[in-house]
């Protein structure tokens, strides 16, 4: 299919309801306007009519983005994130979808892909290859929109199409009434923010696969390479970046950007990459302590004991949902340093015994979950699958996360039971997401 026909496909009004229906309705965003995905589906015929007839006719605007500010650590700026309008966000995700068609090659693979390819390159090396860690700086915000049009031309000539996408990255973010056009970057935290990166580094990354052993994950790229080529290679790629518009940090040090022989490691999406062992970087392994200590000491603001252990078994085993691995212990499942879970599973324990919660039953395990993952995924019952529930089992999660009497939530409709349970589960396999960003 070309990509005029993947547009009309994904542009029908149909199609964007169903996208409504399957990704918006039951989310709580709301953009510039105000209008929540509720609001917009009692008119949702009309809306997704009106974006249709507007995308076709080249004439679709989109709402300012409003912004939300995410804080970064100590001492470092704000990360910027733009919120589309409910009507946007339908939109956005059409273009999405026709951008992940058109350019398939253009998808990211999964960090742990990522990462169970390097471990597996450097293993039997040693310190006469070095790894390359380059950070680039402001990725987002420095994609040039010219370079970036020009690559979406070499497989998309409908202009509407192009037009849309090309609103979508002009639209300002703003917290007030900010109307001047954004002429350079891409907006983070939309649908197409990821694909339209990757389309544009398509280019610099073919060039740098086929001269190194070479993986990028957005803004962050490491290389493995002779050592002795290490400084050639590194001029050679901060030389490419700049021709894109692309800037990275220097080569120093206690910095994102450095040459290190391979015995020493790198921290690399959330892990410690190094020959001997993968491991749960330090930064990552004190913020899941963080986010489990959080859950736990819940009971001083709640008497719904059980409704805290369920979250920190959840914390713990991560989930399946909407067909996906959900959650820290999946992501991190390829460690191979039990030792970290088996300190994180006493820690917990311990900390479970001084609240004086063992009467409220016992939180299960990381080294289970970390087994159950590897070598029993397909039958365990150890690790929750949201999307094989019963009516029953649905009805008792409710009323533990509710603190609910169980029969007069069993008396509720269907519809409501289903809407309720749907709203609880994506609350928390937000917060799973949560756990694991930011990687970098």
């Amino acid at each position: 299919m070309t990509a005029l026909d993947i547009f009309n496909t994904e542009f029908t009004p149909q199609r964007l309801a169903e996208i409504f229906n399957e990704r918006i309705l039951h989310s709580s965003t709301v953009g510039k306007d105000g209008v929540h995905p509720l609001v917009f589906a009692e008119n949702l015929n009309a809306g997704v009519q009106h974006i249709s007839d507007k995308a076709h006719s080249g004439s679709y605007r989109f709402t300012t983005f409003k912004q939300k500010l995410v804080l970064k650590g100590h001492d470092k700026p704000p990360r910027q994130i733009s919120v589309a309008t409910v009507r946007d966000r339908v939109a956005l995700r059409a273009v999405t979808n026709v951008l992940m068609s058109v350019f398939p090659d253009a998808r990211i693979l999964p960090a742990h892909y990522i990462v169970e390819e390097v471990a597996g390159l450097i293993a039997p090396r040693g310190d006469d290859f070095s790894f390359i860690q380059i950070d680039i700086k402001n990725f987002y915000p420095s994609v040039r929109h010219d370079e970036l049009l020009r690559r979406l031309r070499t497989r998309i000539r409908h202009k509407p199409l192009l037009n849309l996408i090309m609103q979508a990255v002009g639209t300002p973010t703003s917290a007030g009434k900010e109307i001047r056009p954004n002429t350079i970057g891409i907006p983070q935290g939309l649908s197409i923010s990821n694909v339209l990166s990757s389309i544009y580094m398509m280019k610099f990354d073919e060039f740098a696969r086929s001269r190194f052993a070479y993986f990028r994950y957005v803004d962050d790229i490491l290389i493995v390479c002779p050592t002795a080529d290490a400084k050639r290679n590194f001029r050679l790629v901060r030389n490419r970046l700049a021709q894109i518009g692309l800037e990275c940090h220097r080569l120093e040090d206690n910095t994102k950007t450095k040459i290190v022989p391979l015995s020493k490691g790198v921290d690399y999406l959330g892990f410690h990459l190094a020959p001997e062992v993968t491991s749960v970087r330090t930064s990552s392994y004190r913020r899941i302590i963080d986010k489990v200590m959080t859950v736990m000491t819940g009971v001083k603001y709640s008497g719904n004991h059980a409704r805290i252990l369920a979250r920190l078994n959840l914390k713990i085993t991560g989930c399946i949902f909407d067909g996906r691995r959900m959650g820290w212990m999946f992501f991190f499942s390829m460690t191979d340093d039990l030792k970290q879970l088996q300190r994180l599973d006493g820690f917990i324990s311990k900390t479970w015994r001084r609240l004086g919660m063992e009467q409220f039953g016992t939180p299960k395990r990381f080294v289970k979950a970390y087994h159950e993952i590897n070598f029993n995924l397909a039958s365990s019952r150890y690790i929750p699958r949201f999307d094989e529930y019963s009516n029953d089992q649905k009805v008792d999660l409710i009323a533990t996360m509710l603190d609910a009497d169980r029969s007069v939530v069993a008396n509720w409709a269907i519809e409501r039971i289903n809407r309720r349970f749907l709203q609880l589960i994506r609350k928390e396999v937000a917060e799973l997401e949560k756990d694991i960003t930011p990687i970098s």
